[in-house]
């Protein structure tokens, strides 16, 4: 795998470590990181997950995303709010399943493509170029940043 690919593996591996450190009580508990509990939190990384997995698949033979999928990138608050939503209900063994289910599946979908599909190069209209992978980068700044918030969360606890 390349350099985006490890990044990506590192970034949730540091971001697992912090959400074990939290309680069952704290994981579900309202308002931890803003609005959200850790619950919502978790269920949006995850959500993101799926939807990166969904984009390099789409990468891996066309140049660009479908409208809905630029929608939601650029406007994320509707996605963001029914990834919540839908694990309004979950409990926390559940909660840290499925985040970590989300990861493995993306993880394992990267692993079954062929490396000159994954890093094939796409054009982009400012003369640059881009590959499927790229969008691992930014997935794993997301998680950073918020992997930042839950640890001075913990600080201040």
């Amino acid at each position: 795998m390349d350099e985006s690919v490890g990044r990506f593996q590192k970034s949730q591996e540091a971001l697992e470590a912090v959400v074990g450190r939290f309680s069952d009580e704290a994981l579900l508990a309202p308002r931890q990181e803003g609005d959200w509990s850790l619950r919502e939190v978790l269920a949006h990384l995850a959500a993101w997950d799926h939807w990166a997995q969904r984009a390099i698949e789409v990468r891996l033979t066309n140049d660009d995303l479908p409208a809905e999928m630029k929608e939601e990138a650029q406007n994320p608050d509707p996605f963001n709010a029914r990834a919540a939503e839908a694990w309004r209900g979950y409990d926390a063994a559940q909660t840290r399943a499925a985040f970590a289910q989300a990861y493995q599946d993306l993880l394992k979908f990267l692993n079954g493509v062929p490396p000159e599909q994954l890093y094939r190069q796409i054009p982009r209209p400012n003369g640059k170029t881009t590959s499927p992978t790229a969008t691992l980068t930014a997935l794993a700044r997301h998680k950073d940043e918020h992997r930042a918030h839950l640890e001075a969360l913990l600080a201040d606890h």
